[in-house]
């Protein structure tokens, strides 16, 4: 057992999208006393963002992070490619390691020709097998833990939906799912060597993680033993490939904008859920579970807390909406405390009481391990076009 501490000091490493949701999470923590240490790096805007954001330090050097005793956890909001190399080496500094999704995945090797996402998707999954192995067994070395980065599990929708299911004793028999929106910003999305595959790893991976959650919830609340994904069913695609894109900030170089995966559970139960740059207007997030006595909706971004209509953008035309809305003119359906709605105070929050008080997490390794691995059993299945039989005992 752990000596219980009286704060838990962060360093946050990562300016982005997750790093700035994470830093806004902190903010909420309730019971447990947080230290915002040190935030690392690389913007410009980096002695702005640790002052908005209470951070004691900045740095733009990971070696800074790591050679502080003070830090109990670094949370890594960076880019997929890095997350394996900085969390080995966070662990193996005496730090336990907050992890964005995905936790990992293939980025090449020395011998692979241009582009990365022509490599045999075979390769991909075997290496990815083992660098996760990597990880694991440093966790053991180390005894440190991981906190896995999934929002949607932590959703205050979601969470309360689990919360009714394990009370009605529901069996959940379908769940669908949709996480699409117009696309990203950021340059390294395009390139597989950067961010390890397109929408299938960097957004589908939100609800393919929250349905294996979702299910092992059902079924342990029953006093039944998950059995885990017995097949998957993926097409990948380009489609905005040549198609006149004035709204939708996509462009593939050698990863999808476009996907969709067909779980199918132990129990015979399954799962849709479809994934794409494709989505123009705003981010849709869905995911529904049917059971047999009950239906469970969750809206992570959509809600009608707040409808809004402005007949021009005088005066608003940074004002912040939703999530990859066009244009600030006409209606809106404007999302409120977005970084509580969409659960990442919840997983901050629990997390940092995981640092407290010595237990394991909600999403944790278990979790990111099991995604991880379908994420790559998927990809295998777009190359094969078939549907891939995984071997469970």
């Amino acid at each position: 057992m752990r000596e219980s501490k009286k704060a838990v000091c962060v360093a946050l490493v990562g300016m982005g999208w997750a790093g700035e949701m994470h830093a806004k999470a902190y903010n909420h923590v309730y019971g447990v006393d947080v230290r915002r240490k040190i935030v690392c790096g690389l913007e410009k805007s980096l002695p702005e963002f640790a002052g908005r954001y209470c951070f004691e330090e900045y740095t733009r050097s990971f070696d800074d992070v790591l050679a502080d005793d003070e830090i109990d956890v670094v949370d890594l909001a960076t880019p997929p490619f890095l997350h394996r190399e900085m969390m080995i080496r966070a662990m193996r500094a005496g730090k336990d390691v907050i992890c964005e999704k995905p936790l990992t995945g293939y980025f090449g090797e020395p011998e692979d020709a241009k582009p990365i996402g022509r490599v045999s998707k075979k390769k991909m999954l075997d290496s990815v097998r083992e660098a996760v192995n990597d990880i694991e067994a440093v966790m053991r070395e180390t005894g440190r833990r991981l906190f896995y980065c999934e929002n949607w599990v932590y959703a205050p929708a979601f969470q309360r939906a689990c919360e009714l299911m394990r009370q009605k004793g529901s069996t959940i028999v379908q769940m669908d799912s949709i996480a699409g929106h117009k696309g990203s910003p950021a340059a390294y999305v395009k390139y597989w060597e950067k961010s390890g595959g397109g929408v299938l790893s960097r957004n589908l991976i939100h609800p393919l993680s929250t349905a294996v959650y979702a299910k092992r919830v059902e079924m342990e609340s029953r006093g039944l033993k998950y059995g885990g994904v017995w097949s998957i069913s993926c097409d990948c695609a380009q489609i905005m490939k040549g198609i006149e894109n004035r709204y939708i900030e996509a462009d593939p170089m050698d990863t999808e904008d476009w996907a969709h995966v067909v779980l199918t559970f132990a129990d015979g139960t399954k799962a849709t859920l479809t994934s794409g740059d494709t989505f123009v207007g705003e981010s849709v997030t869905t995911f529904d579970m049917y059971g047999n006595d009950a239906v469970f909706k969750c809206r992570f971004s959509q809600c009608d807390m707040l409808d809004l209509y402005f007949a021009d953008e005088r005066g608003i035309e940074n004002a912040y909406f939703v999530e990859k809305s066009d244009s600030n003119a006409g209606h809106h359906r404007a999302i409120v405390s977005e970084e509580i709605i969409r659960g990442y105070y919840g997983e901050i929050q629990d997390f940092m009481e995981c640092i407290r008080d010595d237990r394991e997490p909600l999403a944790g390794f278990e979790l990111a391990k099991e995604v991880t691995e379908l994420v790559q059993l998927a990809y295998f299945s777009a190359e094969q076009n078939r549907t891939i039989l995984l071997n469970r005992k």
